[in-house]
């Protein structure tokens, strides 16, 4: 499907310098997507000034959408960026504390397949590494790399991928970090639940929802490879704990707080 249109949405709040790495590897892509929209939740003008900078370099559209900082709230201004994305995409989702296989918007394309989202793995760079990535711009990282926690995440076998698709199929699983949908399922479960405010649970939510609609998993082990910088864990927000429960018991599709209520 190389001729698939893609957006490709990343997640940033205040750490410009992971955003330039994560960008960086977005510029060395072999395969690049139709656009890239920055979902920014409440950054100050450095983090601005970086991303105008990039659009100046980069050969595709480089969008940035932002909004106040008013606590954590990553599932509206998923959904602010969603609004900009055409009904026909296929759309990718990351963080921007992420670096990218060089083959991984690539992969995405190859596993895009109707009926299906798929979610990919990370791998994770320790503190020491991640600083040196910081500090010196570095970006090309393999799996014998120094200094990575679940090294399995990092091999890029492909032709293995095949023998994994029923990897959890019948679970709620995926990071938000790495996981691909058509915005047609997106639109039918109407986004984001804004509902969700402060850390965890909202990418549970929204996968739970599109397995509600009929989409089955498809996992990306072995390739759509990325590497998360190190930062620290922040605490659970219980509430969205019980909001995804009940999602889960109600078999709900739709959220009410989503795309078609913007805020």
């Amino acid at each position: 499907m190389s001729n698939l249109d893609t957006t490709l949405i990343i997640t940033t709040y205040n750490w410009p310098q992971a955003l330039r790495a994560c960008l960086d590897s977005v510029q060395h892509q072999s395969m690049m997507p139709s656009q890239v929209i920055i979902a920014d939740d409440g950054s100050g003008a450095e983090t601005q000034e970086l991303i105008e900078r990039y659009k100046k370099v980069f050969s595709i559209p480089l969008l940035h959408v932002w909004q106040e900082d008013k606590g954590y709230r990553r599932s509206a201004i998923l959904n602010k960026a969603l609004r900009m994305v055409d009904a026909n995409h296929y759309v990718i989702f990351i963080d921007g504390d992420i670096i990218l296989h060089r083959k991984f918007i690539a992969d995405h394309v190859r596993l895009a397949e109707q009926g299906f989202y798929v979610f990919g793995r990370r791998c994770y760079l320790s503190e020491q590494f991640s600083n040196k990535i910081l500090l010196n711009d570095r970006t090309k990282i393999s799996c014998f790399t120094p200094g990575i926690r679940r090294r399995d995440n990092a091999f890029y076998l492909p032709w293995l991928t095949p023998i994994t698709q029923c990897y959890r199929r019948k679970q709620n699983y995926g990071y938000g970090c790495n996981l691909a949908a058509w915005m047609s399922n997106i639109i039918k479960v109407n986004g984001m639940n804004e509902q969700m405010e402060g850390w965890g649970c909202e990418d549970n939510d929204f996968i739970q929802r599109l397995r509600n609609i009929g989409l089955i998993s498809k996992a990306a082990k072995y390739q759509a490879i990325e590497y998360h910088l190190h930062h620290k864990i922040r605490p659970l927000n219980e509430e969205n704990r019980i909001i995804l429960k009940k999602v889960i018991e109600s078999k709900a599709q739709r959220c009410e707080y989503g795309l078609e209520c913007q805020t």
